[in-house]
């Protein structure tokens, strides 16, 4: 009730966004404390790392690609669905969140929260980059998938699984702009990838996802792919390149 009275006020999207992510964390951490239920877990954090190659990523900074390209982001924002961990006791542990939106430059949106299975160690991820057929066609849905949160086309074409906003000089466009809209549901251009990362050795409480943009733009030709804002044969072929972005990182301590 308090976050429809919010939105009918016409507050700022963003703004509306944190709170819903602050919440749904609120809740998560209610719901695994002790004598909560049944679940007396703690939870359990899986952390996105954006960077480009060995730099952390940031808005306004300029990159250079492998191919040579100046590049400047100014919006990466993406989908995270039907996330699972699988543990080294056997358990295989469900995300209740159906899906995450996450902004590369919002820090909060980097961290998504999940039930933790016990005194173990995760030993693999998945997770959707998109959002699936059967949700495209739910209809008019809530929170993180809210169309509001402006990552969704119409009900013909669905949700924009990744966005990808920046700049670069080899750009043939009005300012030099490129825009990467990636998605579709139906066949034979369904955008949405499957990615499964396996974890070698990771503390209790968090997974370290790095997401580097780097090795995306180095299948980039500017010259040739500047604009993709409907589903098709580029955007699935962009969607392939997304895949490569993801894998597990171990911070230095």
């Amino acid at each position: 009730m308090f976050l429809k009275k919010v939105a009918s006020k016409q507050y700022n999207q963003p703004i509306l966004h944190a709170m819903n992510k602050i919440l749904r964390c609120l809740i998560l951490s209610c719901c695994f404390c002790p004598g909560y239920g049944q679940n007396h877990q703690q939870p359990f954090e899986i952390q996105i790392s954006p960077v480009f190659a060995s730099a952390p990523l940031e808005a306004g900074r300029w990159y250079v690609s492998t191919n040579g390209d100046s590049i400047q982001l100014d919006q990466v924002r993406f989908y995270l669905s039907d996330i699972k961990v699988e543990w080294s006791n056997g358990l295989s542990v469900a995300d209740p969140v159906k899906a995450h939106l996450v902004d590369i430059f919002e820090p909060e949106s980097l961290i998504v929260v999940l039930p933790s299975a016990g005194n173990t160690t995760p030993k693999k991820i998945q997770f959707n980059l998109g959002i699936d057929s059967t949700t495209n066609v739910s209809g008019a849905l809530g929170d993180d998938l809210d169309p509001a949160n402006g990552m969704y086309w119409s009900w013909q074409s669905g949700y924009i699984n990744l966005k990808m906003e920046g700049i670069s000089p080899k750009c043939n466009t009005r300012k030099h702009v490129f825009q990467y809209h990636i998605g579709g549901y139906l066949q034979p251009n369904r955008a949405l990838r499957k990615i499964e990362l396996h974890i070698d050795s990771s503390t209790q409480k968090e997974i370290f996802v790095k997401m580097d943009l780097a090795t995306f733009f180095s299948n980039i030709n500017f010259t040739t792919l500047s604009r993709v804002m409907t589903p098709g044969s580029n955007a699935m072929k962009l969607a392939n390149y997304c895949t490569q972005m993801f894998s597990i990182h171990a911070p230095k301590k």
